[in-house]
């Protein structure tokens, strides 16, 4: 039988996915610790590695990624660390056995921050390590798989440590962002070389956004010539609600983006956070017969933009900002959400405001780090769009990027500033963005948010002390009509109606029936609700959005006419005309419009503006 590397060298083996998204989706209580199930529910573990097996997984991963020391520690179970390890081994090559298929030893990262891995130095890191590992390798894995570090450092380490035990194959996966960043600024393609040179025998990409990051991450990448390459993408974004992480499921669309990764040379295809067996079994069929690209290829960097510091304007005088709530008792209005940019050229985000601005957007709206992706602050954003255009913002706050304090003294500072208009957010999980070594805070979720703010207008902080002349906040809260549970959702929206919100935006919808679903579900409510609206600009957009983004849900029918259309002006025009579309049926029932411009172009949202503000 050849080893793992030589078939890997010769045709698309298939990994396992999430042996945790298996055992979720049954609902099993995962108590204390999941890697303390292979101690108490060995059956569990075995019908999970069963279902990947009967699913096509020719390699899967033991249950062991958060099983080492310090994750351990936290659950009393830190003198079991050997015995789960050995054990989590025994239980994969059992099921593998019967199915000829092989098993990874999976070590996930320390669970250390940087700064914690400095305090207890290099040598304690590596001990954690070779802790880990050793057990596996005890236990008789064939390799061991490094997954989802997102600190290369970490994983060089990592790699070191394994490399000092055993000459097994070593599989190392980077985790990122959609923006597939690394700290430093280090190239992929250098990043990689420097883990293969560590004795990484295979490195590969493992996205928690999703698949769809995958080819761009490996094109970073060469391949060919022994550098043999894997992905292990998550099944998306997922939705955080009570208190857990849930993944959309389309497995077909998951087969469909990882099927494009073997022309680039990629070995390996697996799943991680979410990827269930229903994935595995459609990507096995998917890449039946494929085998992956032998001609070498060169990594390709995208090329990074000069950063430019633009220096706006000289400002005008400031008025106090007129609440929209005002606005809507009189005529219509159209909020129109533009992202601000992720570098420090300013003027394509200017350019693009002065045209919402033109085409008489009544405000913009900027975003907080959407999706958990850095951008230059919304706040000096929306000074900027006021001093050089006199436009009143609606800014996003969320709670995942500041404690208590923070989000506090940014309510100040909007209030110094003359901001009114706040829409409160409890945030996408930093895990899942351009960051994912970054960490999630989450004092409050937007309830506690909403408390904040109006706690600050009756001009006093959480904590009782009077901080003068109470602010003069209009509170705004997001409402998610997409939701397989839209009564709860309308429950929650009255949760929030009761803490202080003044109105609601909505996540953007695509279908004329759900427009009066709203209407008729939140007119009781007694608040104004603006009805969110969002053009795709391309096949692959309204898929991704589909797909990956949690609360957008676009209707085949919709997807299946872009795609039946040439890329290019086609699919964009088709995608504005299907938003001008929804816009009238918006005008139909409301007063207002929360309209969301794609990736900066202003040009698709301008004319619905215009539009609807001159519908009768």
């Amino acid at each position: 039988m050849a080893t793992l590397l030589e078939q890997m060298s010769t045709q698309v083996v298939v990994g396992d996915g999430d042996v945790a998204a298996y055992l979720y989706a049954k609902g099993t209580p995962l108590g204390r610790s999941f890697e303390g199930l292979c101690l108490i529910e060995a059956d569990l573990i075995r019908e999970a590695h069963r279902a990947y097996l009967e699913a096509g997984a020719e390699l899967i991963a033991t249950n062991s990624f958060g099983a080492n020391l310090p994750a351990l520690k936290k659950h009393g179970l830190e003198d079991k660390a050997n015995e789960i390890n050995w054990k989590a081994a025994k239980l994969a090559l059992g099921e593998a056995k019967e199915h000829k298929a092989r098993v990874a030893g999976c070590v996930g990262p320390s669970g250390w921050t940087a700064a914690e891995r400095n305090s207890v130095g290099t040598k304690e890191v590596e001990a954690v390590f070779r802790k880990h590992a050793g057990a596996l390798i005890d236990g008789g894995v064939e390799a061991v798989l490094l997954q989802s570090f997102s600190d290369p450092d970490e994983l060089e380490l990592a790699i070191g440590a394994v490399r000092e035990l055993h000459h097994l194959p070593v599989i190392a996966m980077l985790a990122s962002g959609r923006e597939g960043t690394l700290p430093e600024g280090k190239t992929w393609e250098e990043t990689a070389q420097r883990l293969r040179k560590a004795g990484a025998d295979v490195v590969g990409v493992a996205p928690a956004f999703g698949p769809s990051a995958c080819p761009t991450l490996i094109r970073r990448l060469s391949s060919g010539g022994g550098n043999l390459l894997a992905a292990y993408p998550d099944a998306g974004q997922p939705e955080y609600a009570e208190g857990r992480y849930l993944y959309s499921n389309y497995p077909e669309y998951f087969a469909e983006r990882m099927a494009e990764l073997p022309a680039l040379g990629t070995s390996l295809l697996g799943g991680g956070s979410g990827v269930g067996p229903d994935h595995i079994r459609a990507l096995k069929k998917k890449v039946e017969g494929l085998v992956p690209a032998k001609e070498p290829r060169t990594a390709i960097e995208p090329k990074r933009e000069v950063i430019r510091v633009s220096i706006p304007d000289g400002g005008k005088e400031r008025r106090r900002e007129e609440s929209i709530l005002d606005r809507l008792k009189r005529e219509r209005v159209a909020i129109v959400e533009l992202d601000s940019p992720r570098n420090l050229d300013m003027g394509p985000f200017l350019k693009a405001a002065e045209e919402l601005v033109k085409a008489g957007a009544t405000a913009l709206t900027l975003a907080d780090n959407s999706l958990a992706i850095l951008r230059v602050a919304n706040t000096a954003a929306a000074t900027l769009i006021r001093e050089r255009f006199g436009v009143t913002s609606v800014v996003h706050l969320a709670c995942r990027d500041k404690n208590l304090i923070g989000l506090q003294s940014e309510l100040m500072g909007l209030a110094a500033l003359g901001h009114r208009h706040v829409l409160a957010l409890t945030g996408d999980p930093s895990k899942f963005g351009d960051h994912p070594g970054a960490t999630s805070v989450y004092d409050v979720n937007s309830l506690g948010l909403i408390d904040l703010i109006r706690q600050i207008n009756e001009g006093r902080n959480s904590a009782g002390r009077d901080v003068g002349k109470g602010a003069e906040f209009v509170i705004g809260v997001a409402f998610n009509p997409n939701s397989k549970n839209f009564d709860a959702q309308v429950k929650k929206l009255e949760r929030k109606i009761e803490r202080g919100a003044h109105f609601a935006m909505t996540q953007p919808v695509y279908e004329k029936s759900m427009i009066r679903k709203i209407k008729e579900a939140l007119t009781p409510l007694g608040i104004p609700v603006l009805v969110g609206v969002m053009p795709v600009i391309s096949a692959r957009n309204a898929e991704f959005l589909h797909h990956e983004v949690p609360g957008i849900s676009i209707p085949d029918e919709v997807r299946a006419k872009i795609r039946s259309l040439p890329e290019g002006p086609a699919q964009a025009e088709y995608g504005r005309e299907v938003a001008a579309e929804l816009a009238r049926e918006v005008a139909q029932h409301f007063r207002g419009i929360y309209l969301i411009t794609p990736m900066v172009r202003s040009g698709m949202t301008a004319p619905i503006v215009k539009e609807f503000l001159q519908a009768k």
